[in-house]
């Protein structure tokens, strides 16, 4: 069952607003020496999050794990307004989907993972991205990859609310 257009434009604007203040990054962009990441930190050199236009996320839609912790923190906002836009429809929604995902035998370090690469999120932030992680889940077409992005709702939730789960 497709998602109502009303819950997608509601987490979308929760996401604008909560990460409005968000500006471009002070450290580095892409933490590794090659040139994919040389790339990566050209393009999203100087700019914020809302400087990000389509065209910049649909040829970058593989990078976010490419991301520095702040990076992340400053331009996973721009890729989850454009998927929750682009629902289900493009590379960059499966990417952005994808790199919450979480595989069974890598359950035990993604959490340290997790909190290195989620530092600069608040609980804010961290509670938007499940909520995302959520609808995906709850949609009928992703059905194939409930189990990875349930353990990564799960590792979100424990890193969100440490010693609830």
């Amino acid at each position: 069952m497709p998602h109502a257009q009303e819950k997608l434009e509601l987490l979308k604007a929760k996401v604008i607003k909560a990460f409005d203040n968000i500006s471009k990054p002070k450290e580095v962009i892409a933490e590794h020496e090659c040139e994919e990441c040389f790339s990566v930190r050209k393009t999203f050199s100087g700019k914020s999050w809302k400087q990000i236009t389509p065209e910049i996320l649909e040829a970058n839609y593989d990078k976010i794990p490419l991301s520095s912790p702040e990076s992340l923190h400053c331009f996973l906002p721009a890729y989850l307004a454009y998927s929750l836009e682009h629902f289900a429809e493009d590379e960059v929604f499966s990417f952005t989907t994808y790199s919450f995902m979480v595989k069974s035998d890598d359950v035990g370090k993604t959490i340290d993972w997790w909190k290195y690469r989620s530092q600069f999120f608040t609980k804010e932030h961290l509670h938007l991205v499940y909520e995302f992680v959520d609808l995906v889940v709850q949609d009928e077409e992703f059905k194939n990859l409930v189990s990875g992005l349930e353990r990564g709702k799960k590792l979100l939730k424990a890193h969100i609310e440490p010693g609830l789960n």
